[in-house]
């Protein structure tokens, strides 16, 4: 059970009673008391947006490095949750505290801060983080990047910024692309192009690329933005097929919209249109595939999607 001077600096702090935590810490209260959940002050201060508060406990000793135990967090990692920059300049800009440490300060899951700031879409903090030369493209332990998490949450805000400090747009061979390809998010994909995203790079397991996956949507809109970019109409996958190939088969799915295919026939060559159904029965066994992973693309959840667009595993 919490003690009774505990539990009151711990009140104190929640409330940005700054006096009262002084007066405890200064008749024997520790600044770095911590809860069941291994939440110390400064975790209660950073995600109350207490920075007075916050302060006093660095001034007092309080360990900005601590993790509690839910994930490994530490009152960066919170402050990046909820936003709160001037916490960060505080903690960033104590004196005598390692700040080129403390920004890319790893969670249990290898989370930095900015993975945080990211996925919670809060691009001034994304923004600060990267001022204050966090690493652009931290690796989570499951290979994720701050840009993979923002295009996955599609947080645009974010997602831009992370492009103007040259995140690494092509990472896990173009997953951010094939991502926004997917969820059919065009302007996400018009922003990444723009800023050079490879547009007919291949996924390893099946060699699909971004106009592939934008067939198989059936998306006129889409095709002809990364045509535009320069996808290569005529590539191949794993399995013989052009993207023109897999638009016939979407229009055999759902003969309602015709937009890709016909976009798709005019700019592919005659050539390749010929070569299409070379294998009558390996065309069929195709067929079958495609429209599972069609299902997929138009219904299914997130995680399930992306399964089907990486080889990895990432953060929910």
């Amino acid at each position: 059970m919490e003690n009774p001077i505990s539990a009151r600096l711990r009140e104190a702090v929640a409330t940005g009673n700054v006096k009262l935590v002084r007066d405890l810490i200064k008749d024997g209260a520790s600044a770095n008391q911590m809860d069941a959940n291994g939440w110390t002050l400064l975790h209660l201060a950073a995600s109350r947006g207490k920075e007075r508060a916050l302060r006093v406990l660095l001034e007092k000793g309080g360990d900005a490095f601590a993790r509690d135990f839910v994930g490994g967090f530490t009152a960066l990692h919170y402050a990046a949750m909820h936003g709160r920059t001037r916490i960060a300049k505080l903690l960033l800009d104590f004196k005598g505290l390692d700040k080129e440490k403390l920004v890319d300060a790893r969670s249990e899951d290898g989370w930095t801060p900015l993975h945080v700031a990211a996925h919670y879409g809060r691009d001034s903090f994304v923004e600060l983080l990267l001022e204050s030369k966090g690493y652009v493209d931290a690796l989570s332990d499951k290979g994720t990047t701050a840009l993979q998490l923002a295009i996955i949450r599609e947080r645009t805000s974010s997602i831009r910024v992370l492009l103007n400090w040259g995140a690494n747009i092509d990472v896990q061979f173009g997953f951010p692309l094939r991502y926004a390809v997917i969820k059919g998010n065009v302007n996400c994909v018009r922003m990444l192009v723009e800023h050079g995203a490879l547009t007919s790079i291949k996924r390893p397991e099946d060699g699909q690329t971004p106009l592939h996956l934008a067939a198989l949507r059936n998306s006129e809109p889409l095709a002809r933005l990364l045509y535009k970019f320069g996808a290569d109409t005529n590539v191949f996958n794993d399995e013989g097929l052009t993207p023109l190939a897999i638009a016939r088969m979407m229009y055999n799915v759902n003969t309602a919209d015709k937009a890709c295919l016909d976009f798709l026939i005019s700019v592919s060559s005659k050539c390749t249109q010929n070569n299409f159904f070379r294998n009558t029965v390996s065309t069929l066994y195709l067929n079958i595939q495609l429209y599972s992973e069609y299902r997929l693309i138009h219904g299914y959840k997130d995680n399930q999607i992306l399964q089907s667009a990486t080889t990895c595993t990432l953060y929910p």
